[in-house]
């Protein structure tokens, strides 16, 4: 069963990886445009955390689930679990804790939606300014989401899918780190 999860996951993470390389080559395709309007020079690395991790089993999935962007303190302190440690290199825009607390509900997924459940998983990103947001869309419909504007700098992606062990976790993991990729805000998700 883990191996599934792991070969998911990994599946997941080599999709990240393209979906990173899209943005780059997106983003160098504008700047060559000319006509890319200047963003100040940001080194920093926006990281993700979960602001609130007291779920119960039954309404995992059920309530759009929020986050905060921002590193925990104890982050490179605590001692992680090797499944862990090895997700975090697949999504290096992830925090540890956020990887750790969307692991765990892994089983909650699995136990509400069982495989071959068709659902549909909405995520939520928020960005600073309307281009990024709309870069963002359209890496996304480029991998198989439907997006859409919520506003000049928030947008929401869904897509429709069959779950398997790790399959709404992957894709969790996926979203926020491509949102964090772009220096936005992921902001959370649901599942209907």
């Amino acid at each position: 069963m883990m191996g599934l999860l792991k070969r998911t996951l990994l599946a997941a993470g080599i999709a990240a990886a393209a979906g990173i390389a899209a943005a780059l080559v997106y983003s160098l395709k504008d700047d060559s445009d000319g006509d890319h309007t200047e963003k100040p020079e940001d080194d920093e690395v926006n990281f993700i955390n979960i602001a609130d991790g007291n779920d119960s089993e039954e309404d995992v999935a059920e309530k759009p689930q929020k986050f905060e962007q921002k590193k925990a303190e104890n982050d490179e302190e605590k001692e992680y679990a090797p499944e862990i440690n090895e997700i975090a290199e697949l999504y290096p825009y992830l925090t540890k804790p956020f990887i750790e607390e969307q692991f765990g509900r892994n089983d909650a997924f699995n136990a509400q939606y069982p495989e071959d459940t068709l659902i549909t998983i909405t995520h939520k990103a928020k960005f600073e300014d309307a281009a990024t947001m709309k870069e963002f869309l359209a890496i996304a419909e480029a991998n198989g989401f439907s997006g859409s504007e919520l506003n000049e700098t928030e947008g929401s992606i869904t897509k429709k899918m069959f779950t398997e062990d790790g399959a709404i976790l992957s894709d969790i993991y996926n979203v926020a780190n491509q949102a964090s990729c772009l220096h936005g805000t992921y902001e959370g998700y649901s599942i209907a």
